[in-house]
């Protein structure tokens, strides 16, 4: 199967600390376990894990310059000096912006925002603009979801008599930009406790600090769908943030228009809600246009326009899916053009939307799992946006090459980078053998964390509407994922518009529940097999004419443990010490639903040999992944091509890998395909 993904187990819950968590908190112990599992560690964590409190966020001042900022804003407010907000044009950016200058607003500030063009000027300060700000009288510039490399515009402001206060979260460097306070968790000196604030989190403490730690509904609400949008951990500060902010989303004039342009009519907002309905069309506008629609939509400067100012993000949202599409699918023919897929992708195009690479990395680097970056060309500079996988950090591989850069930033999983276009091609040779030369294969296998082993049995409409405590789910915070042993797919058909997606009948012993799958089709051939799966699922509720029941959300299917450790015995040599070695596989083979003549005649080996040749033409891959990830047939056919010597295992490493220069060979000359064959005729 291509949806080769390797499960990890779970990690052991300490029995002690789960009964003490379902007894203090009034807890099933699944429950408990998925909280330790996620990193609580006590029972007074758990009571503040199920239940976030707004009592609970951090002290703004254990921010470092925090006391430096704010005493430096609240003077520039008393002499009336000219403060600029200068923000970002993703939905941090916007959140972060409109909130600030709400705040100053309140405080009688004269303030006004600015947010750089993506696409004429690029992310962050430029010199341009400090400028023009400059020209315009402003006196001090705070930004926010950026600042923290702005080296060269920071030195241009200090020139020209401007002072920088600098809010952001983003990756600091070895040194920390020259001006009058840089507020940033992420900093090499910072000891505050929670080093995962986006943007708006920062902004929100900076709002705290002024307004003596209060700040409003309004203020949380947009902290919270920055928090979710940037997709920083959900856990601590961040949950609270989060969780408490949540709430207040309805009562915004202007998520409630989005809302309702997005056909959204449902009551209860949750972190879904935010994910794929209110951040996507934010951040359409800085991608297709200006964020600025944005921002005016949210400052709420014209409500009686909130209706309008929505339905133009809305359309904005699908001129972006529209690009999209098409970006995906150059990118995709380009890949085919190279052929041999390398350990990261590079790839570049002069008429790419620089605003919507970036999804399209995204998406190719949970296809292809490895690096990403993707560049769009503008007046001889390449403008980049890459994504990364668990393990690979994006923005300290980059940080090897910054010397051929205009400038880059980021953080582990996502960063931006500027390049002069004759520099490209070096760079792209340079980054793909680096990648390459700095990690070992297995370091490319997808794999997932799950959090146990459950019967169907065991799931109910109200265990699950008890996990849901645990919400919001995201980064950090999972969404409860299930391993189901043993399991076999039936009434399986494709559905959606395009025929991407497919839905099946699931039937574990005598229980049987409904899965859907988005956008794995091409999964179905391989699911008619009559054999056991390992099935790893996100169970949910499925509402329908008001009636409730369980439903499953597909992650992967491996075969089952039987499989993984009889194919292992045979490429061990331990089942050709056996006596009927041949007889076992043949036997075991037909007894989960093996056909032999209609899978491997001539025509069909063939067709398996290039399935195999292209699933290792990119390097050795662990024979327990490999044996997981294919078909019953296509196993046996791996068998037989390694006793004709096409392919070779490593006892040693436990790795599969493709033979260069084999000597040509007949199907005849695999015992084992002599055996079976002569079995089937019988």
């Amino acid at each position: 199967m291509n949806n080769r993904m390797i499960a990890r187990e779970p990690i052991l819950c300490d029995p002690v600390l789960v009964e003490t968590i379902t007894n203090e908190c009034n807890c099933s112990q699944l429950v408990a376990r998925a909280m330790i599992r996620r990193g609580v560690t006590s029972a007074e964590e758990a009571l503040r894990f199920l239940h976030p409190d707004e009592s609970d966020l951090l002290d703004p001042f254990l921010l470092p310059d925090m006391q430096k900022a704010a005493d430096r804003i609240l003077q520039a407010i008393d002499e009336g000096e000219h403060i600029c907000v200068f923000g970002d044009y993703d939905a941090d950016g916007v959140c972060s912006t409109a909130m600030l200058v709400q705040r100053l607003q309140k405080m009688g500030a004269n303030v006004e925002y600015y947010i750089p063009h993506r696409h004429s000027e690029g992310y962050g300060m430029s010199a341009d603009a400090v400028r023009r700000l400059h020209a315009r009288g402003v006196q001090l510039i705070v930004t926010v979801d950026n600042g923290v490399s702005a080296y060269d515009e920071i030195a241009l402001c200090e020139a020209l008599g401007i002072d920088v206060v600098v809010t952001d979260h983003h990756s600091v460097g070895k040194t920390i930009p020259s001006c009058v306070a840089v507020v940033a968790a992420s900093r090499k000196d910072a000891t505050y406790p929670n080093r995962y604030l986006c943007g708006a989190g920062v902004a929100l403490k900076l709002i705290q600090a002024l307004n003596g730690g209060a700040y409003t509904p309004e203020e949380l609400a947009l902290a919270a769908v920055a928090t979710i949008a940037d997709v920083v951990p959900l856990t601590g500060e961040n949950r609270v943030i989060a969780a408490c902010g949540l709430k207040h989303i309805p009562s915004l004039t202007g998520f409630s228009a989005l809302l309702r342009a997005a056909g959204f009519n449902q009551s209860r907002v949750d972190e879904m809600t935010v994910s794929f309905m209110i951040a996507p069309r934010l951040n359409a506008a800085g991608r297709m246009a200006s964020a600025l629609e944005a921002v005016h939509l949210l400052l709420g400067e014209e409500p009686a326009r909130a209706d309008e100012f929505a339905a133009t993000l809305n359309e904005y949202n699908q001129k972006r899916r529209d690009s999209e599409n098409e970006i995906l699918e150059e990118a995709e023919r380009q890949i085919a053009e190279r052929g041999e897929i390398a350990r990261a992708i590079l790839l570049a195009h002069e008429d790419w939307n620089a605003g919507v690479i970036g999804i399209v990395a995204s998406r190719l680097c949970e296809k292809y799992h490895i690096p990403v970056i993707l560049f769009a060309e503008q007046n001889g500079v390449l403008t980049g946006s890459g994504r990364s996988i668990a393990g690979i950090d994006l923005f300290e591989n980059l940080s090897v090459f910054s010397q051929m850069f205009i400038r880059f930033g980021g953080h582990a999983r996502a960063a931006g980078v500027t390049i002069a276009k004759e520099r490209y091609e070096e760079f792209r040779a340079a980054f793909e053998r680096h990648i390459a030369e700095s990690y070992r294969p297995e370091d490319f296998y997808p794999s997932f964390l799950y959090d146990e082993t459950v019967s169907f049995g065991e799931l109910s409409v109200n265990r699950l509407k008890e996990l849901r405590q645990l919400a919001p789910y995201g980064e950090g915070n999972a969404e409860p994922v299930f391993r189901f042993d043993g399991v076999r797919f039936a009434s399986l058909r494709t559905i959606g518009k395009d025929d991407k997606h497919f839905c099946a009948s699931v039937v574990q012993q005598d229980q049987v529940l409904r899965i859907v799958a988005f956008g794995k089709s091409e999964l179905l051939e391989p699911l008619h097999t009559a054999a056991d799966w390992d099935l790893l699922a996100r169970p949910t509720i499925n509402e329908y004419r008001g009636s409730e029941s369980v439903e499953l959300f597909w992650i992967c299917a491996n075969a089952s443990e039987e499989k993984v450790a009889f194919f292992n015995a045979f490429f061990e040599q331990r089942l050709y010490n056996e006596d009927c070695s041949y007889e076992r596989i043949f036997t075991w083979y037909r007894s989960h639903g093996g056909r032999f003549l209609a899978e491997m005649d001539d025509s069909g080996m063939r067709k398996h040999y290039r399935r195999l040749q292209s699933a290792l033409s990119e390097g050795p891959i662990l024979l327990q992944a490999l044996t997981r990830a294919l078909r019953n047939d296509e196993l046996l056919a791996l068998c037989v091509f390694t006793q004709l010597s096409f392919f070779s295992y490593e006892p040693d490493t436990g790795l599969i890998s493709l033979k260069s220069g084999c000597t040509p060979r007949t199907l005849g000359e695999s015992p084992l395909y002599r055996m079976l064959n002569d079995r089937q005729e019988a």
